[in-house]
């Protein structure tokens, strides 16, 4: 073993003197984890031939003993266990005070069954072998030629019998508590029990990226909520004064009003992170420079303390620049909590002074709330985990797997954290909006209900300044590249694979949402001409408004085998999921403290004051409270300052190179249009 670990030494460059000394255990572990991947893999295969005796390679089916068994899911499904299918099992001997002793493997079949021969004597002499069960799931990193290296993550194990000395074993049906379904909520999360941990973990990095963030403004928001705790809060100037500057106060200071300006009001809506689709204004059908943007929040139950109208934006293209002409806001009377509450409709215009400025500023807040609600957590982070969890329950031995996983693997972490820290009845987005939880709940449940990959395609710009649409069509486009390449690449094994594209299908639709569609929509768009409703972003109306409702979710297929244009269908929805995962998901975060990083311009929500809630910024009865400003601004920090996982660093290689290579030839059309390739991630972890 000395003259190996020698040998060893000095192939991975060490000198002769160096290597004549042996590292005590606790150096040897802390200079093993201080290298990085590539080169504990390469330790790692130089050694194993040194602390494992080699073995004469033998039929499987000469071995005289034979363990079997069934590995299948916690949770049942409507008819029984379902199974694990494709997944590594290895046979091992528990050997007490010294090295288990690895006996044979095996992979479970479609079914979750397995069979593994091994030879008892593998035990060691005079021992009987106690066996143990592990399981294991594929990961995958690609080289820079685009070849894909597997290896296998240890996910559970099971004990077997101790001393066994007889040639058969069952384990009998091995019941594994992985990537389940949440049953007590209607949305497709992941379960999580109490004091549990989910079946993944971020990449290292990760957490550096987070402290780092964090750090400099985690004190600050302590002293503040200190000083509301001792009966001193501070104002909201000095909270504000406080934290970075933010876009819109340097705007403020360099050119007062600006921020405030109609003209900026628009840019926002275009390219900010409350970038929205701009349907057309169906009371002007003809009229190709008019739009609506509307917020329906008289639906939904509210607290009585906060004011959240309906709020319905009318919009004119003037000289290529999108400006509100109109804003009519259905307001409820003061404390009204219940959904469907009578509203008086109260209409704006800029001819109207410091009331259409009051009116701006409530819409500027209803987007705030609408694009945390929608644009972000339910169509991002939500949306994306319920095919997260379908692609780790089913996806393995498919291709699709090497496509999908990178986008996929954080996004249930940090959707996780936000069960309690954002939404849920003590979250932040319940606390410092109108809606309770059940308001917030209702709203997410309607959201999902309306999102669709078949038939994505992101909106046509609506005119040269609008960046956001020209760059998501950009992504868009290399992304279908991209794509297809993989899909050209990898075809038969797809094919060949497709029992596992099936049940995840299954997984989706079953556990997705039934589809929305609301009454005002309902009268207005299935099986009539709409040519001012956007289409491309939005699901099919006409397939999704039957009653009942269909899942949200459309199936690519129901059969072992795919049928005329499945494979297409299931290039899309990888098109789609990726989308949200990277494009979308960086637009709406990043830009969070240059559009929510100044409380008295965006909020998520206005109180009722003395003088109701439409009244100047300088009326801090409306604002929001201390505690809950000081929480915004750190919040919106937060989340656009962590990043790490971006796509051109591929920092775990499990990004198929040619992506990369594709952004980073577009970079400077991507830079064009205001975005900076280099600050997309590769998936949702924050």
């Amino acid at each position: 073993m000395l003259v190996a670990l020698r040998r060893l030494m000095s192939s991975l460059g060490f000198k002769r003197e160096e290597a004549t000394d042996l590292l005590e255990p606790e150096e040897l572990a802390r200079w093993y984890s201080g290298l990085d991947l590539p080169q504990r893999r390469a330790i790692s295969r130089k050694l194993a031939a040194h602390v494992r005796a080699p073995r004469a390679v033998r039929e499987p089916s000469s071995l005289p003993a034979l363990a079997r068994g069934r590995l299948a899911f916690e949770q049942d499904g409507p008819h029984g266990p379902i199974p694990l299918h494709h997944l590594k099992v290895e046979l091992w001997d528990r050997d007490l005070g010294g090295p288990d002793d690895y006996l044979g493997e095996g992979f479970t079949d479609a079914e979750g069954r397995f069979e593994i021969r091994y030879d008892p004597a593998d035990a060691g002499a005079g021992d009987l072998p106690d066996l143990e069960l592990r399981i294991f799931e594929p990961q995958h990193t690609f080289r820079p030629d685009g070849r894909v290296v597997e290896s296998w993550r240890r996910i559970g194990s099971q004990r077997g019998p101790d001393d066994h000395g007889g040639l058969h074993h069952d384990f009998g049906t091995v019941r594994l508590p992985y990537w389940e379904y949440d049953p007590t909520t209607p949305l497709a999360r992941l379960h999580v029990v109490e004091e549990g941990t989910p079946p993944t973990e971020y990449a290292p990095g990760r957490s550096l990226a987070m402290l780092k963030a964090v750090a400099p403004i985690e004190l600050v928001k302590r002293q503040h909520l200190l000083q509301v705790r001792l009966g001193q809060p501070p104002s909201l100037t000095k909270i504000q004064a406080d934290y970075p500057e933010p876009m819109t106060v340097r705007m403020e200071r360099q050119e007062p009003g600006s921020s405030r300006s109609d003209a900026y009001f628009g840019e926002r809506l275009l390219n900010g992170m409350f970038s929205s689709i701009m349907d057309r204004d169906p009371e002007q059908p003809g009229d190709a420079n008019a739009f609506r943007l509307y917020q329906p929040w008289n639906a939904y139950e509210q607290d009585g303390l906060h004011c959240l109208p309906d709020v319905d934006v009318r919009l004119r293209l003037v000289e290529g620049r999108l400006l509100p002409v109109r804003i009519i806001l259905g307001m409820r009377e003061p404390g009204a909590t219940a959904p469907g509450s009578p509203v008086t409709r109260r209409s704006f215009t800029p001819a109207d002074g410091a009331a259409w400025e009051a009116a701006k500023r409530m819409a500027r807040v209803s987007a705030t709330l609408d694009t945390e609600l929608g644009n972000h957590l339910a169509q991002c982070h939500f949306n994306v985990e319920q095919y997260a969890i379908a692609a780790h329950r089913n996806l393995r031995r498919n291709p699709v797997r090497w496509l999908l996983m990178p986008h996929l693997r954080e996004v249930v972490l940090i959707n996780h954290s936000a069960n309690g820290f954002l939404v849920g009845p003590t979250g932040y987005i319940t606390r410092a909006s109108a809606l309770t939880q059940r308001g917030v709940e209702a709203r997410l449940e309607h959201l999902m209900g309306s999102y669709d990959w078949r038939g994505f395609a992101p909106a046509a710009p609506v005119c040269e300044g609008h960046r956001y649409a020209h760059a998501a069509n950009l992504f868009w486009r290399l992304l279908g590249e991209h794509v297809d390449a993989f899909f050209a690449e990898h075809d038969a094994q797809i094919q060949a694979q497709w029992t596992e594209v099936r049940r995840f299908s299954e997984d989706l639709v079953t556990h997705s949402v039934p589809a929305f569609v609301c009454r005002y929509l309902r009268a207005r768009v299935p099986g009539k001409p709409a040519p001012w409703f956007v289409r491309s972003e939005r699901m099919d109306l006409d397939a999704k408004a039957a009653e009942p409702p269909p899942r949200a979710v459309s199936a690519v297929t129901r059969t072992d085998l795919p049928q005329p244009g499945e494979l297409d269908a299931l290039k899309q929805l990888c098109r789609y999921v990726i989308f949200f995962a990277t494009f979308r998901h960086a637009w709406a975060n990043n830009l969070q403290w240059e559009d929510a990083g100044e409380v008295l311009y965006a909020c998520l929500g206005l109180r009722w004051g003395k003088g109701g809630a439409l009244s100047t910024e300088e009326d801090l009865d409306v604002a929001p409270l201390p505690s809950e400003a000081t929480e915004m601004l750190w919040i919106s920090w937060m989340l656009s300052r962590t990043n790490y996982g971006f796509l051109l660093s591929n920092e775990e290689q499990d990004v198929h190179p040619r992506f990369v290579e594709l952004l980073r030839a577009h970079a400077a059309a991507f830079a064009a249009l205001g975005l900076d390739i280099r600050t997309v991630s590769s998936r949702i972890n924050i």
